[in-house]
């Protein structure tokens, strides 16, 4: 499906629901050419790319609850309260192997968002030379501001690719896909609320303006890019899929039924749809 991009949002543990979107495209034989995505959405990205069909449910939804998944203790003791080693290194290398032969054979374009937290503006990249490189990236475009620590790869120092391109459809657009298929984690009408704490965070990155502004007017981009989002939709540039039934699924669940419902959901949603998707794909 040449000159269609896949764009996938972020979330935390709301990626159950792009998750089971993700599935039923696999159990379908729907590759796309060229995915996107930040933070959840490029991690549940990977493992789509590399064909791993249920790898994403495994990862989210039977080692959502695990003690070293999400830890308020040690974000007490440590400042992280996802634990990074142990979603970025046991779990791909040991607990849920990653095929990353499938992925480095790979015939679509991967890109991944990150944010440089010099500049406060997004940084991509589709180049990972061993499976290091890619972990790395995976983890900087998943590193929250105050919950996780900076990555540094290639001299840049990275955060959540959340912050400054929630969702990268810009960059589907500047790559040269006419068409988009896009998976959100949020309700239709969702308006992002200003952030609280400003202050804080003017504080606690002040050596970082730039990024500090950017996760300030964090809000007014992601309802720009929604705007976006929804002019392509009524042009019949975009087809959306978002989660149909109100979520009660935050950024840090730990509930197995819960997550397992979202995902479970997005699979529905997904094969209720799936006749218009193909119709959009051919037209």
């Amino acid at each position: 499906m040449d000159q269609i991009g896949l764009v996938l949002e972020g979330g935390g543990m709301r990626g159950a629901y792009t998750a089971g979107v993700l599935d039923y495209l696999l159990d379908e034989e729907l590759h796309f050419s060229y995915v996107a995505g930040t933070s959840a959405g490029a991690c549940n990205g990977s493992s789509y790319v590399a064909k791993q069909r249920g790898r994403n449910y495994k990862v989210l939804v039977e080692y959502g609850d695990h003690p070293e998944y999400i830890s308020f203790k040690r974000m007490m003791t440590h400042k992280q309260l996802f634990g990074m080693d142990f979603i970025f290194d046991t779990l791909p290398n040991q607990l849920v192997p990653f095929d990353y032969e499938a992925f480095m054979n790979r015939s679509t374009n991967f890109v991944v968002g990150t944010t440089n937290m010099k500049t406060g503006t997004p940084v991509y990249y589709n180049d990972f030379p061993d499976r290091e490189s890619l972990l790395k990236i995976m983890r900087a475009t998943s590193s929250l501001p105050l919950i996780a620590p900076s990555i540094t790869y290639l001299g840049h120092e990275l955060m959540d690719g959340g912050i400054s391109d929630p969702i990268p459809i810009q960059h589907s657009i500047d790559s040269g896909n006419k068409k988009h298929v896009i998976v959100l984690t949020r309700n239709d009408g969702y308006i992002k609320p200003k952030m609280k704490w400003n202050w804080y965070f003017q504080r606690k990155y002040k050596n970082y303006p730039h990024f500090a502004q950017a996760l300030q007017n964090r809000h007014s981009f992601y309802n720009k890019t929604m705007e976006t989002i929804r002019n392509l939709e009524e042009s019949h540039q975009a087809f959306v899929i978002r989660p149909t039934q109100p979520l009660k699924v935050n950024r840090i669940e730990r509930n197995r039924n819960k997550l397992h419902h979202l995902y479970q959901l997005g699979y529905e949603d997904m094969k209720n749809r799936a006749k218009d998707l193909k119709s959009f794909i051919v037209s």
